[in-house]
């Protein structure tokens, strides 16, 4: 499977759930991903975020997208948030939502969310298996 379903998925879904885990509670949020070329997932969140707080306790999470034919993207992987100023300037280059948020690359509000994917699998609708993406 191709990355590139992967990536239709995202466009057409738009937003996904993040779930993280903290104290063996999960906790569960829509968020707006892009994809890099590199295949990592970015996103942006303010620095005031309790996700900031949960990132530094447990840096796993899950990224789950359905689009509008009803197909599931699954994302696996790692955060990090210690993306700088150029990082957090190709986030507001490619996130064209984020650039409403946030002054510049320099706000201080500013956290540069990327997921390093483990796992990635995708299916269709139906009730099938899951398809893994390499």
């Amino acid at each position: 499977m191709s990355r590139e379903k992967a990536r239709e998925i995202v466009k057409s879904a738009g937003y996904c759930q993040m779930a993280t885990c903290v104290g063996g509670q999960p906790r569960v949020r829509p968020m707006k991903f892009v994809i890099t070329d590199d295949f990592k997932f970015w996103c942006s969140t303010f620095t005031i975020s309790g996700k900031v707080q949960e990132f530094q306790q447990n840096d796993k999470v899950e990224l789950c997208w359905v689009d509008e034919k009803k197909n599931h993207l699954r994302v696996t992987g790692t955060v990090d948030i210690s993306g700088g100023a150029e990082k957090k300037r190709e986030l507001l280059r490619l996130h064209p939502g984020a650039k409403g948020l946030f002054k510049d690359e320099h706000d201080p509000n500013l956290v540069h969310v990327a997921v390093t994917p483990t796992w990635v699998r995708w299916k269709e609708h139906s009730f099938g298996e899951y398809h893994e993406v390499e």
